[in-house]
């Protein structure tokens, strides 16, 4: 291990510090908050019926249903983003957010990993003492929204390769099972449960 190494603490978002999807929950609240742009719910059930016939990958199924966005500039997604997570902030498992706090005592480096994409979740991490945020990434061409590639099972391990070209993964949690392998790779791995406890991961 050279000097340059960076000690990183892992943690999944949906499910593992947030006790929701953040996707998911910040689409219903968008169009509570602009109820005239709800038809494009019809949209996003057509597509997810193609999703579960496997008609459709999840990728190609997420680009379109992030297209709720589309036509939104970028102030109004900020403000609604703000307000969003004003009445979510609660809505965080105690314990991680104490465990991140542990670990930057430590000097470790904090990095959420999400399938959400980083425009709707950075900020709020921030908040949180979190250092590094990689999530799935939006293509932005003329006010329309797409995903890029989403950031899920070994897609998370390959972006944090990218960003830390020399780490020593110290822990890692997730609630997911597409995060197996991450946990296998962590020094500590950890399930989360709904109810926030840790979970040894172990491996036979």
């Amino acid at each position: 291990m050279s000097n340059n190494t960076t000690k990183i603490a892992v943690f999944d978002f949906d499910g593992t510090i947030y006790k929701g999807d953040a996707t998911k929950d910040f689409c219903w609240y968008f169009y509570r908050k602009k109820p005239l742009r709800s038809y494009y719910l019809l949209i996003q059930l057509t597509y997810w019926l193609l999703w579960r016939l496997k008609l459709l990958t999840t990728t190609q199924f997420k680009s379109t249903f992030i297209q709720f966005l589309n036509r939104a500039n970028d102030e109004q997604i900020t403000g609604l983003l703000n307000s969003f997570w004003e009445e979510k902030k609660s809505l965080v498992h105690a314990n991680l957010v104490l465990e991140i706090s542990h670990l930057k005592k430590e000097g470790v480096h904090i990095v959420v990993v999400s399938a959400s994409p980083e425009l709707f979740i950075k900020t709020f991490c921030l908040s949180l003492g979190v250092d590094t945020i990689l999530g799935s990434e939006l293509n932005v061409l003329n006010n329309k929204y797409s995903l890029l590639i989403n950031c899920r099972g070994e897609e998370k391990l390959k972006r944090i390769k990218r960003a830390f070209p020399d780490f020593e993964l110290i822990a890692a949690y997730s609630d997911n099972k597409d995060d197996v392998e991450l946990l296998k790779v962590a020094k500590n791995g950890y399930w989360v449960d709904r109810n926030g406890r840790l979970i040894p991961f172990l491996q036979k």
